[in-house]
């Protein structure tokens, strides 16, 4: 398996367990068996997109993988991901709900970072 195909993997199981358990947790963050399950794939699209998007746009000095711009990539990537999936299916409801299930999933992105020590390396320009 190649070291793309290895991380997309990982970084799906990562974020399925991840949306799993935080839907589980806040009963405002609704999700549905066939809306989950597209909803999944659909985050692990985006957030594996705007990290490479990031990585290979921004100087690598000034590009360092901090708090807040690992919070602001995942909360952008839970985003689209509800703005696209329909509402029967997934839906995350007020500001407490959408910070926590940021706060979580944005966690299990960095444990699963831990895990992916064969990532993707960046395009060099």
């Amino acid at each position: 398996m190649n070291a793309l195909v290895k991380s997309i993997v990982i970084a799906a199981i990562a974020n399925t367990a991840s949306l799993a358990f935080a839907a589980w947790i806040f009963p405002a963050f609704n999700v549905r068996h066939t809306g989950f399950i597209f909803a999944a794939a659909l985050f692990t699209f985006f957030s594996v997109a705007l990290k490479g998007l990031v990585v290979n746009t921004v100087n690598r000095f000034a590009r360092g993988y901090t708090v807040i711009g690992g919070l602001v990539l995942t909360w952008v990537a839970l985003l689209l991901t509800d703005l696209i999936v329909p509402a029967r299916g997934f839906a995350i409801e007020g500001m407490g709900t959408w910070a926590g299930v940021t706060a979580i999933v944005w966690a299990a992105g960095i444990a699963y970072g831990e895990v992916d020590t064969k990532a993707p390396t960046p395009r060099k320009s």
